[in-house]
């Protein structure tokens, strides 16, 4: 892997920080609006509207009702995705704690009736890839020294074997999600199982390594390829993804602004629940959420505290509709919290029922990613108000190539 030139993204984080420390701080004076910040004119404004009006003293605010907001969490508080970064990062530095058993036992060979992959994936069978996955977690386990084995990292990484398993480990993530009837509830349970074997504490000191390394890691697309020699049963496949990390003042901005107004905040995301509150946490990268203001999958442990792959029992996957549930179950049944969020933010298909679902919602924001499906209708919607004074979606634009805002509703995509 190339060295990463880490010293400016950090020292620009922690001047973020800083700057905002005044907003989240309990002990300095409230913020009374948004900052300006990168912001179009017209969310900014239609913002700082709503938290005045609804906000404490302000011409909507009931006592003894506390308005609250609903954000997803990647791609929405913060630029790109955390639980895809924890995830290669594991990958990268071999970091798991399955057993060679547990670990094909994640891999079904049949889900919903489905056999094969999309023709997007190359229609490639679940039965070939998982074979092709135990074999290279299997080499892996007898030959790394971090396993049961005596080769160094740095000499791991060099075999076809790792770098098979590298390529398609990562193909078949995007692989279920592409593929209709398999989708993101597999794939996102699939990235959470793979925190099987450790402990919670331990989850959270990988997640937060991981952070930081993204956060220092340069925005990039990039592509790797299995190698041509190894024999095996899907041949050569090749994945592509996003590197690096980023945080967005202007979430955390508004996050601090509405709690200083007497709004609360709260995350629903699809990612795992401990690596959300590691990035969102107090005292860590700057969002201050404290753990019951985060909402998130969840998985079971055994009496020893070690991770099961099996999914909580009795909780929703908050995902899609998963995420009205959700807010149902944990916010709405709080004193002062029973009615409908008053402002959600997302940027996928997997936000819209968040964002829809709640007649009393006065606002969404969305992040253009210039996608299509149901979150592409919200975003042609959210054009349609442009002129409204009162609109129920804004559409926000930002640079993915240097994870930044900028002050419209379009938006700049990575390698653009």
């Amino acid at each position: 892997m190339k060295k990463q030139n880490w010293f400016f993204p950090v020292i620009g984080m922690i001047l973020l920080l800083q700057l905002f420390s005044s907003c989240s701080s309990t002990e300095n004076p409230p913020c009374d609006s948004l900052d300006r910040l990168n912001w179009s004119e017209r969310n900014y404004t239609i913002l700082n509207r709503m938290i005045s009006e609804y906000g404490t003293n302000g011409k909507y605010s009931e006592e003894g009702k506390t308005p609250y907001i609903v954000l997803d969490w990647d791609q929405t508080c913060a630029h790109f995705d955390v639980e895809e970064a924890v995830m290669r990062y594991q990958l990268f530095h071999l970091k798991f704690k399955m057993t060679k058993t547990q670990f094909k036992g994640i891999l079904p060979d049949t889900i919903n009736g489905i056999t094969q992959l999309s023709e997007s994936s190359g229609r490639v069978r679940l039965v070939d890839i998982n074979a092709d996955l135990v074999a290279g977690y299997d080499f892996l386990q007898d030959n790394y020294q971090g396993f049961h084995g005596k080769m160094t990292l740095e000499e791991i990484r060099e075999t076809p074997q790792y770098k098979d398993f590298i390529v398609k480990f990562l193909f078949l993530v995007e692989g279920y999600l592409d593929t209709p009837g398999i989708g993101m509830d597999q794939a996102f349970l699939w990235e959470l199982y793979l925190f099987t074997g450790f402990t919670i504490p331990e989850v959270k000191e990988l997640a937060k390594k991981a952070i930081s390394f993204e956060l220092a890691n340069q925005i990039s697309k990039q592509t790797l390829h299995s190698p041509p020699g190894l024999k095996t049963r899907t041949g050569t496949l090749s994945c592509s993804f996003n590197s690096g990390l980023r945080i967005y003042p202007e979430m955390m901005d508004l996050i601090a602004t509405c709690r200083s107004r007497g709004i609360d905040a709260y995350i629903v995301s699809a990612s795992y629940k401990p690596v959300v509150e590691v990035f969102s946490g107090t005292g860590t990268f700057g969002y201050n959420f404290t753990p019951d203001h985060v909402i998130a999958m969840e998985l079971e442990t055994d009496t020893d505290g070690k991770i099961l792959p099996e999914y909580k029992r009795g909780w929703v996957k908050t995902v899609r509709q998963g995420k009205v549930e959700a807010i149902n179950t944990m916010i709405k049944t709080l004193p002062g919290k029973e009615h409908d969020p008053l402002f959600g933010a997302g940027d996928s298909d997997g936000d819209v029922e968040m964002l829809t679902k709640f007649p009393g919602m006065k606002l969404a924001l969305i992040w253009n990613r210039s996608k299509g499906g149901e979150i592409g209708k919200l975003c042609k919607q959210a054009k349609e108000e442009m002129e409204s004074p009162n609109p129920r979606f804004i559409l926000q634009g930002r640079n993915e190539n240097t994870g930044v805002i900028i002050p419209g509703s379009e938006s700049i995509l990575l390698g653009k």
